[in-house]
């Protein structure tokens, strides 16, 4: 989720922020049966991503950002289906821990209402091919382009934001559509969509807020503000988010067990002290997931910010 709000002319801030996805975990035996169905299906112990945020007011209705992501996948196994000698078999191959540079995300934020807070913003951009696509297995084969920590693409990002407050309450809905481009390995990993709601109740005195960062890949923002008080205080949020990812295509030919789409609930908190420094943290469950099969349902996420105006 992000909100509508953009810096002011000449003021920054940086961020970071630090998600951990913890899978569902499927056995050996459930990845050997859907090898046997001709379903390459995976799993990870879980999926770290840390980011590093920084956004620039440009005039006080448009606001750049960028941010480049750092991504782990810790032990990454493949149920695999092979025929030897007139014989069938199916077994999991383990692929090791992936781990390097994401792919950065390059956003302009323009707001088309005046006012301090909420309105109504626009937001286009683009998600650069900053990330490695030649990360190996430990067997020293080549991984493919959706394990790897980047995609190889140039994927347009386009989306809108809208926000209001009613006294200590805000109301944000935003979405954002990627559309994914041919990348490493002839692979077009399936275009995302990103969408919710969120309600948040402010703690303290009343103060106008001032976004610092956002976080456009698979749905988190970098949620940093910097506020213009002198009182530290405490915002308490809650956001029902959509998730959507379509399927893949490598060489052209389109994976049927790819892609995806969830719905995620997700309660958190921030603290912001009188300096401007900004510390967050949410957990976020899925109330409803229709993963198809190559990719494992998600149990649970938890995502952890701090970021600071200058």
């Amino acid at each position: 989720m992000f909100g509508p709000e953009t810096l002011d002319q000449g003021r920054g801030s940086v961020g970071f922020r630090l998600t951990y996805t913890r899978p569902d975990q499927r056995s050996d035996d459930k990845l050997e049966a859907l090898a046997g169905e001709h379903v390459h299906a995976h799993n990870t112990d879980y999926n770290l991503n840390a980011s590093v945020g920084v956004a620039f007011g440009i005039t006080h209705q448009f606001t750049l950002s960028a941010e480049l992501p750092f991504v782990r996948r810790d032990n990454l196994r493949e149920g695999e289906h092979s025929d030897v000698a007139d014989e069938s078999f199916n077994h999991v191959v383990r692929l090791g821990n992936v781990a390097g540079l994401g792919d950065m995300n390059v956003l302009a934020k323009y707001r088309l209402t005046r006012g301090t807070e909420g309105g109504l913003a626009l937001v286009a951009g683009i998600k650069v091919p900053t990330g490695s696509t030649h990360k190996r297995s430990t067997e020293g084969e080549r991984l493919e382009t959706e394990h790897q920590p980047g995609t190889g693409s140039w994927d347009p990002i386009l989306g809108a934001s809208a926000g209001t407050r009613v006294g200590p309450l805000m109301l944000t809905a935003s979405a954002l559509y990627q559309l994914s481009g041919k990348g490493a390995q002839r692979t077009e990993l399936g275009d995302r969509l990103q969408a919710g709601v969120a309600l948040s109740h402010h703690f303290g005195p009343s103060e106008h807020h001032r976004e610092a960062g956002q976080n456009h890949h698979h749905g988190d923002e970098l949620d940093d503000h910097h506020e213009d008080h002198a009182r530290s205080a405490w915002d308490a949020f809650v956001e029902l988010s959509g998730e959507w990812e379509g399927r893949q295509k490598v060489d052209g030919d389109v994976e049927p067990d790819s892609g995806g789409k969830a719905v995620w609930l997700t309660p958190g908190v921030r603290f912001t002290s009188a300096g401007g420094l900004s510390l967050g943290g949410s957990v976020g469950v899925p109330v409803w997931q229709r993963i198809r099969a190559s990719h494992p349902n998600n149990d649970y996420r938890v995502t952890l910010s701090v970021g600071a105006p200058f």
